[in-house]
Parts: structure tokens; C-alpha cells; sequence
């Protein structure tokens, strides 16, 4: 069931992902990251080539390694109800399905949210809608070109909207930071995870596909979140920066989060805070630096 807080209106490159962490396995697609809350992966292309990271190499790179940002989609089960929250991409149709299938089970998906119309989050809505007839779109309230992302008949939420699924409750937020202005963003109650979208992004390590952060061989470094953001949150080469970084401290007494699940990286689920208050770093260093290039 939707609550509304105002008035409601109208081939994919998939890793070998199985791998041993002591003596467990912990492997393959999806995973789950906390009870009825589960991790869809697209690793998308190697980006050594693309980023010159064999010449410029950054200190987190490993020569000995591909390089990826993937897109993440999320799984959210409740006691009643199910939701999924974005699509991964077209090009890993049949493996969402497939992953949906496992998931959901004949029951079917109840809720697919899209964060915003962009490729990578909303590309296999239609698809996913196909196979899961019974399913309702959900879709950002914010903007006003809802119609030429055919997101008009969506049901359109805004901040502190929720969606209960028995046991389980999710609320949407205006989005902090964005791409683009039909976004939002979504938080899970029960876990008190925040899925941030384009923000928090960052490449990671081949060997690190589907791994939580704590889980990585080295320690995270700030020019992680510094590579993405410079080259898709470009416009964080004209903020000024001491205002953005106030926004991360309201963020951050706002949702004060236990696990950030971003679009584009690892889950961090250990000291999350932690990472968030990280990003206070970002924007300075891109408005001393300039754009380190494109994502494409």
C-alpha cells in the first residue's frame, strides 16, 4: 500500500561473481544484504582502457585488475508485498528477469521503482513490466517531462511518501544530490538503508564484484568517489563548496544511514556514516582539479 505525504496524483557483462571469503561462499547474483533487502549487479565495461588508468595510475588501481562501475538495482521483499528499485540495463535483460524470477517466484513483483529515466536505472522497466503485469510503476514526482519519458501514468511519489510491504516500510526523499531533475531517492526502514543513486558512485576492482566494501583486499580511497563524481556529478566543478558540504552534514543528521546502496558501487555496510561524511572531500578536490574526463 502507498501513503502518500500530499496528494497522490494519477546482453549484459556478467562477472564470475562466486568467490570464498574464509571458509564461506558468499557468491553469485543477486545478494542478499540484509533480510528481504538483495543486491542485482551489472558490471558494465572494463574501464582501464577508457580512463588511461595504466598511465595516469591512481593509487587505488591494480594493474592486475579490470576496472568496472556497474549498475546496481535492489530487491526489497516485505511480508505482504515486493519492490524492486531500478532495472539495471538493457543490455542484462534476461538476467534480471531471471533473477526476478528466482526472487519474487510466482507471486510476482508488486513495485518497480524507477530513481530516474536514465539507461542504466529505467532501461528494462518496460520489460519488467511485460513479465510482471501485475506490478505498479513507481516513479519520481519531481519535474515536469514526465510525458516524454512515458512516466506520466506512473504513480508519482515526493518526499515522505511510503510504500509499506508488511513489515516493511520504504520512504521517499527528494533527492540531495542528482543527474537529473525527474530523481529521487528511497530509504528502507527496516535496515535503515539509504540508496543514494548516481551519488556515492564509484569504480571498483574486477575482483571486487559484488563484494561489500569491508569485504575489499585494500583500503577505500577517496579518489574513488573523486573519479565518478568528476566525470557524471561534473557540475560539482561550479558548486561552491563549502555549501555542499553542509548539505552532506544536514544528510547526514537527516538519515544518519547503517548501509548506503548506491547505483554505481559497493554496498557499504560498515561504518556508513563514515563514507558519507567522506564525500565532504569530494567536492573540493574536483573545484581544485576541474573535470577528470567522461564516463563514456
Amino acid at each position: 500500500m502507498i501513503h502518500f505525504s500530499g496528494t497522490p496524483p494519477a546482453s549484459c557483462t556478467l562477472l564470475d561473481v562466486t568467490f570464498i571469503l574464509g571458509s564461506e561462499l558468499v557468491g553469485s547474483m543477486p545478494r542478499q544484504i540484509a533480510e528481504g533487502l538483495y543486491w542485482l549487479y551489472e558490471a558494465g565495461p572494463d574501464r582501464v582502457e577508457r580512463f588511461e588508468l595504466d598511465r595516469r595510475n591512481p593509487d587505488w588501481y591494480d594493474p592486475d585488475h579490470e576496472v568496472y562501475i556497474p549498475q546496481c538495482a535492489y530487491l526489497l521483499e516485505g511480508e505482504d508485498e515486493t519492490l524492486l528499485f531500478d532495472t539495471l540495463s538493457p543490455a542484462c535483460t534476461d538476467h534480471v528477469l531471471d533473477a526476478l524470477s528466482d526472487l519474487v517466484g510466482e507471486d510476482g513483483l508488486d513495485y518497480l521503482v524507477v530513481s530516474h529515466p536514465d539507461v542504466p536505472h529505467a532501461g528494462n522497466a518496460p520489460t519488467i513490466l511485460d513479465a510482471h503485469p501485475g506490478a505498479e510503476l513507481v516513479a519520481p514526482g519531481y519535474g515536469n517531462d514526465h510525458e516524454l519519458y512515458q512516466l506520466g501514468e506512473a504513480t508519482h511519489v515526493t518526499e515522505g511518501d511510503t510504500i509499506d510491504l508488511g513489515n516493511r516500510v520504504v520512504e521517499f526523499h527528494e533527492a540531495t544530490f542528482l543527474d537529473a531533475p525527474v530523481s529521487v531517492w528511497m530509504t528502507d526502514r527496516r535496515t535503515d538503508t539509504l540508496f543514494t543513486v548516481d551519488w556515492m558512485g564509484f569504480p571498483h576492482l574486477g575482483g571486487d564484484a559484488l563484494r561489500f566494501v569491508d569485504e575489499t583486499d585494500r583500503e577505500f580511497d577517496v579518489e574513488q568517489f573523486v573519479e565518478f563524481h568528476s566525470r557524471v556529478l561534473f557540475w560539482y566543478q561550479y558548486v561552491d563548496v563549502g555549501t555542499v558540504q553542509r548539505e552532506i552534514d544536514a544528510l547526514l543528521e537527516t538519515f544518519d544511514p547503517s548501509i548506503v546502496a548506491p547505483s554505481h558501487g559497493l554496498v557499504i555496510r560498515e561504518d556508513a556514516t563514515d563514507y558519507v561524511e567522506l564525500m565532504k572531500e569530494v567536492p573540493a578536490i574536483v573545484d581544485r582539479r576541474g573535470r577528470v574526463g567522461t564516463l563514456g
